[in-house]
């Protein structure tokens, strides 16, 4: 029931926002090149545009091999807000995530800046659990024009003593190809993860990519030994 509700809530914003959409002229989002994979944007999308990304993959840890899906919206709601919900693993992670970030400082075109976000991971996962978590965090983006875009962000959690960060750096090769690295993990009291993700993303058609990775672990603690993505991007 709770994966219902999650999906119904989903289609919901993205329906509303394509609403507005169709009213706001570009403010110069279309320059940001591609999404990363995974890792979410630092900087909320401009009022009125909704971003989506499905990404399938397949792990593989020693002689076990299992595939799940990853689900990403973000819709920017008003000026220097945006609304992110988010699932990396819908078959079979514990939590889905919802977040609301705040950018306090940023340029006109969104090509630099910092924010900071609120989220709440929601229970709706195969395990029945009434415990949600709140976490909050802060992210940042550079560009360095027609090369690369870089976004971070780092989450922490006060519930389980951790915290989580990623990165992207989405390199433009040409009008179509875009390489891309991703670095995440966890920082723990005990232990730490690492996995680097690399990816090529095409941009088949304004606002509209596919692409396909590889992500492995670089420290010994690990989920899996490797995951294969590919992933299809849409904006609107």
């Amino acid at each position: 029931m709770k994966k219902v509700i999650f999906a119904v809530v989903s289609f919901f914003i993205v329906s509303i926002q394509f609403v507005f959409a169709q009213d706001m002229k570009d403010d110069g989002m279309k320059d940001m090149f591609v999404h990363p994979f995974l890792a979410h944007m630092a900087l909320p999308d401009p009022v009125g545009e909704v971003s989506l990304r499905l990404t399938p993959f397949q792990e593989r840890m020693g002689a076990t091999t299992s595939s799940d899906i990853a689900f990403h919206v973000e819709a920017g709601l008003i000026p220097n807000v945006g609304l992110h919900v988010r699932n990396d693993a819908l078959k079979s992670s514990a939590y889905s995530e919802v977040m609301l970030m705040y950018s306090f400082l940023h340029d006109a075109k969104l090509s630099r800046g910092i924010s900071v976000f609120g989220q709440i991971s929601i229970p709706t996962g195969p395990i029945e659990s009434n415990t949600y978590k709140g976490l909050f965090g802060i992210s940042g983006r550079e560009t360095i024009p027609g090369l690369v875009v870089i976004d971070a962000n780092i989450h922490f959690d006060p519930k389980d003593k951790m915290a989580e960060y990623e990165s992207a750096l989405v390199f433009k090769a040409s009008e179509i190809f875009y390489p891309i690295i991703e670095i995440r993990g966890e920082v723990m009291e005990k232990e730490t993860t690492v996995y680097s993700l690399l990816g090529l993303k095409f941009k088949v058609a304004d606002e509209i990519d596919w692409g396909v990775g590889v992500q492995l672990p670089i420290s010994n603690v690990r989920e899996y030994d490797t995951q294969m993505l590919a992933t299809f991007g849409i904006a609107f």
